[in-house]
């Protein structure tokens, strides 16, 4: 037994559309999700019992198989209307959401103690009538005043804090949050004090259920051939039927729901239709075939929500999936294509909202007298011209802490003026000794071939495309007359934390120190740094499709071809190493293309 009561330092709270998350931070720093019957996602759905008592979770789904009139699944879309009626009852709108925070803050007191501090998120665009069911309920389920925080905050945190990208002033994150019922893209931008939203747009007729229905709508299709099973397909989606009718159709979405799940990870699956002994063969190509109606229409939000907070391409930081229904990988394919930038995801989009939103709590417990909205000030327009070259942010993946790697570091330019200072002196004391400092002596010291020798042992620069090594018009006057265009290329990575490969890589491709061995890594290339190229070899072959047997392939490298190409890049301090080309990009207009860079 404690010796003291246990307090947890903050609770946030991501009430969802089809599920509820919650993170808990502890007093001494430690984060973690909330788990509700073994899970992290809490059902958000609710039941009212015949004695008035309200069930969450899921023993509310356990007892809607019995009684579906009295469940109500998804009470965050019934957040404009006073009351919902369950059974033979009308529940006020607040007491549904109330019993869903009671829930959460029961848990969190059993594991880690009442919350000092409570964060709920809520979508940005939400208006003070919602706000307030929301922050009122939570305050009658026993919370703190809670502080409600939009959700792409939370994400941009998430981001920044936990998966370790850099956003500099001048730049955003843009957040794709495509969850059950609704979509929302925002742009959230770095400020001194934390994130502010840019620009923000979306919609209540896309989601997780909007696909849900277009995948019944189309196997109803398949039912029409017969008038018996026309009319058994008909009774299976009859609003106006018993209850033995409504557990049936619950049950057809429970299997949808499921189905969909599996084919973001299988070619194929089967749908067992209530009512009919034969099951029903489901494949990939039709999901995405109803899907890509649905998500063009969140791809070109993102895009207007991009526009609308003029930003530069060099200006996002990064695209950032959240919610359960952006692990849907034609998702991912569909924004890389159109926006030219490979978006960010994790294994478990779901729970993003709900930690970053525990990452910057107070300490303290809250004393504003009531429930405090944290609005979003307009921010200056933001400068179109920052960043002087184009990065293209690409995924990755959360990893545990790891040990402290040796990290690539960029030739300091104190190095660059030492080394200037060293030959200016020894040039002046060679000199003294050999000619009095005078001009006849200085002359025999500075001869051309001497000046050749000492830029040939400086750091090697790359030869443009225009300046071929191999041009037999070159001379060594024309060698010299005229500097090399330097090359540069940015660490590119789409390596999935699912597979053992990824897995081991760390989340960031090894930089070999001998070209032709895989296990030489002298050091890790972070994602999106600029390295200054120096040449390229040929080694074994790095194949852009991973081999995962019976579950097919994982493309690993996205527009890039398979390649045995290595180049050699500037680690700074006059030391060099290997990078695979599949993890470069040197030109965005055209990733496979090595931009005029020589061969070692």
């Amino acid at each position: 037994m404690d010796a003291a009561p246990r307090t947890a330092a903050a609770l946030g709270i991501d009430f969802g559309t089809h599920n509820t998350v919650a993170a808990v931070l502890r007093g001494d720093g430690r984060r973690h999700q909330i788990l509700f019957d073994g899970h992290p996602l809490l059902p958000s759905g609710i039941y009212l019992d015949h004695d008035g008592s309200i069930l969450v979770g899921r023993d509310a789904a356990r007892e809607a198989r019995r009684h579906p009139h009295r469940y109500e699944r998804n009470p965050k879309l019934r957040l404009d209307s006073p009351s919902i009626l369950l059974g033979d009852r009308e529940l006020p709108i607040g007491d549904a959401v109330a019993a869903v925070m009671r829930r959460v803050l029961t848990e969190c007191s059993a594991v880690a103690g009442p919350p000092r501090s409570v964060q709920i998120t809520v979508p940005a665009a939400w208006g003070p009538a919602r706000r307030h069911i929301v922050s009122d309920a939570a305050i009658a389920a026993g919370s703190p005043v809670p502080v409600l925080l939009p959700e792409p905050v939370a994400a941009a945190r998430y981001f920044a804090e936990v998966l370790g990208h850099r956003v500099e002033p001048g730049q955003a994150v843009v957040v794709y949050d495509l969850g059950a019922g609704t979509f929302d893209a925002s742009a959230v931008a770095a400020a001194p004090d934390g994130f502010d939203v840019l620009a923000v747009d979306g919609s209540d007729r896309v989601g997780g259920h909007y696909l849900d229905q277009a995948l019944v709508d189309y196997l109803g299709g398949r039912f029409a051939g017969t008038e018996e099973r026309s009319a058994a397909w008909r009774s299976l989606l009859d609003p106006d039927a018993g209850s033995e009718t409504l557990r049936a159709r619950f049950a057809l979405y429970d299997e949808v729901r499921e189905a969909k799940e599996r084919l973001s990870r299988r070619s194929t699956t089967e749908i067992l239709v209530p009512g009919f002994a034969a099951e029903e063969l489901l494949t990939r190509a039709e999901l995405e075939l109803l899907a890509r109606p649905l998500l063009a229409q969140t791809v070109a939000i993102t895009k207007a929500v991009i526009r609308e907070a003029q930003l530069a391409p060099e200006q996002v930081a990064g695209i950032f999936m959240v919610g359960g229904a952006s692990r849907m990988p034609l998702a991912a394919t569909m924004l890389h294509q159109e926006l030219g930038i490979a978006p960010t995801m994790i294994e478990q989009p779901e729970l993003v909202v709900s930690e970053g939103a525990v990452l910057s709590a107070p300490s303290e417990p809250a004393v504003t007298p009531t429930a405090v909205y944290t609005p979003v000030p307009p921010a200056p327009p933001v400068p179109t011209a920052v960043v002087p070259a184009a990065v293209t942010p690409t995924a990755v993946i959360p990893q545990p802490p790891r040990p402290a790697r040796r990290r690539p570091v960029n030739l300091p330019a104190l190095v660059i003026v030492l080394a200037v200072l060293v030959i200016i002196v020894s040039g002046a004391i060679l000199g003294e000794l050999y000619g009095g400092g005078e001009a006849g002596a200085d002359d025999d010291l500075t001869t051309p071939e001497a000046t050749t020798e000492e830029t040939s042992s400086a750091p090697e620069t790359p030869e443009s495309s225009n300046l071929p090594s191999n041009d037999p018009g070159e001379t060594e006057s024309s060698s010299t007359a005229t500097d090399p265009e330097t090359i540069y290329g940015t660490v590119f990575w789409d390596c999935p934390d699912t597979r053992q490969y990824c897995r081991d890589q760390g989340g960031e491709p090894g930089i070999r120190g001998d070209a032709d061995d895989p296990a030489s890594a002298i050091a890790y290339a972070e994602v999106g740094t600029e390295y200054e190229l120096e040449c390229f070899v040929t080694a074994d072959l790095i194949t852009p499709r991973g081999n995962e047997g019976a579950e097919g392939f994982w493309d690993y490298h996205p527009g890039k071809d398979a390649s045995d190409v290595m180049v050699r890049v500037d680690l700074g301090g006059g030391e060099s190493g290997y990078i695979p080309f599949v993890w470069l990009v040197i030109d965005p207009a055209d990733v496979n293309s090595l931009g005029g860079l020589a061969e070692c």
